[in-house]
């Protein structure tokens, strides 16, 4: 078998409103890339990643430039070796974002494929330990009013969520500590609550807000400081405050290794399409295992639910607020703070293309 075709498509999404976190201002639209891979048996797998606007043509130009010609031909079910080319091939300019963005493509589509060859999900294809996912909803909403932090809380509340993430960050720590306040008192007891600072806070900063927000029981508190401050971490973690989580924004293995290796996290949160991929997304998951330390995800959840399946780790996958839900069938859904990996083979998704046409850029 070997790889007959490679199609790489940028597309332009707007979302419903503006949303806004710390680090990176306000959003109006993200950008999706995705990845098909023919095999010449006329099977095809599909990849995707998500990044911010404007950010993805230049992360599809290095599938097209840099990995197309050492893609096709070659034999799709070695996945180590191909991701170990891509690697390699781009490792003097690379070394992380955007080239493990656009690693990340190439691998989602040849795991699926895969899949789709052995007629298995992805899921159980890497090993398969428990098809229910704990699921959080990972609301972006630094720029609403609290009133409408709250409402948004609600509607999260109504389609299944037993645990929601609101953001930190505003002009003060007093309108933090504000916003905190009201989200607590209007969720339930029974409802779990984290905070996504965002890299808002220098570490003197974090110091003195890990203080006033402890007494919100959060059960993380994520990225508080920039995210290769492992040093800073690791002094925060000391406190004993509040659980950190972690690990969204780093991009090669070596760097999941030293945040843990500096005792700087509680969850680790890896993201397969900053990180390059499931391959190496199952690698700091298993480097999190053997630290006895949980291992969640940040963003494209539809993908994320079948690598948090197979892991015995496994603690939160985060619903992300860019979603692609419009352009899919048989979307993921929540119950009772649950979702379930789909037993389609591969991932499972199929995109509506006719629809999608609309916001192609290239």
């Amino acid at each position: 078998m070997k790889i007959s075709n490679v199609e790489i498509n940028t597309y332009k999404i707007p979302l419903p409103e503006p949303v806004e976190a710390y680090a990176a201002g306000v959003m109006k639209a993200f950008d999706l890339v995705i990845c098909r891979i023919d095999n010449d048996n006329g099977k095809q797998g599909i990849g995707y990643i998500t990044v911010h606007e404007n950010q993805g043509l230049a992360i599809a130009s290095i599938i097209k430039n840099s990995f197309v010609p050492l893609l096709l031909d070659k034999d799709p079910g070695l996945i180590e070796l191909l991701w170990k080319n891509m690697w390699k091939d781009t490792h003097y300019a690379g070394r992380g974002a955007p080239v493990s963005f656009a690693i990340a493509a190439v691998d989602v589509a040849l795991w699926d494929l895969k899949g789709i060859c052995l007629n298995e999900p992805i899921w159980r294809l890497l090993g398969g330990h428990d098809k229910k996912v704990l699921a959080y909803a990972g609301n972006i909403d630094l720029n609403f009013s609290t009133e409408k932090l709250l409402l948004g809380a609600t509607k999260s509340l109504n389609q299944g969520f037993q645990s929601i993430k609101m953001r930190l960050g505003r002009a003060t720590l007093s309108e933090d500590l504000k916003r905190l306040e009201a989200m607590r008192n209007h969720l339930p007891d029974n409802i779990m609550l984290m905070a996504d600072a965002n890299e808002a806070w220098r570490v003197d900063q974090a110091v003195h807000a890990f203080k006033e927000i402890e007494k919100f029981n959060l059960v993380w508190l994520e990225e508080p400081i920039k995210p290769d401050d492992f040093k800073g971490y690791s002094y925060l973690r000391t406190l004993g405050k509040i659980p950190i989580a972690a690990g969204e924004n780093l991009h090669i293995l070596s760097e999941f290794n030293q945040l843990i290796n500096e005792n700087g996290v509680d969850f680790l949160e890896p993201d397969l399409t900053t990180c390059g991929g499931i391959t190496p997304f199952m690698k700091i998951a298993k480097l999190a295992e053997i630290n006895n330390l949980p291992i969640c995800s940040h963003g494209v959840h539809d993908l994320h639910v079948h690598l948090l399946a197979s892991c015995p780790n496994a603690s939160y996958l985060e619903f992300h607020a860019w979603n692609i839900d419009e352009f899919t069938e048989n979307s993921l859904r929540v119950k009772n703070g649950y979702t379930e990996a789909p037993e389609k083979p591969g991932h499972g998704i199929s995109f509506d293309f006719d629809k999608l046409k609309n916001f192609l850029i290239d």
